[in-house]
C-alpha cells in the first residue's frame, strides 16, 4: 500500500550531482587501473614516473570523498 502509515519512507534517490561525481571517480581510477596495467604489461614507458597514475587516485579518492560528503548532507537535512 502506498499510503501505509506504518510504512517508513523509502529512500530518496540519490542527487544528480553525486551520481556524476563518483562516476567521475570511478572514470579516474579506471584509468589509473589502465595505466598501471599498460606499464606493467605491455612495458609502456613510465610517463611522468608514475605521477598520472597518483594523481588519478587522489583526483578519484576526493571525488569519492566529496560524493559522500553530499549524500551525508543530504541525509541531514531530511
Amino acid at each position: 500500500m502506498q499510503n501505509d502509515p506504518f510504512r517508513p519512507p523509502g529512500p530518496r534517490p540519490a542527487p544528480r550531482a553525486v551520481s556524476w561525481t563518483q562516476s567521475i571517480a570511478l572514470f579516474c581510477f579506471g584509468g589509473s587501473i589502465l595505466l598501471e596495467i599498460g606499464q606493467a604489461q605491455w612495458h609502456w614507458p613510465v610517463i611522468g614516473r608514475g605521477w598520472p597514475i597518483l594523481a588519478l587516485d587522489i583526483v578519484g579518492a576526493m571525488l569519492m570523498a566529496t560524493s559522500l560528503g553530499l549524500l551525508w548532507t543530504a541525509r541531514r537535512q531530511r
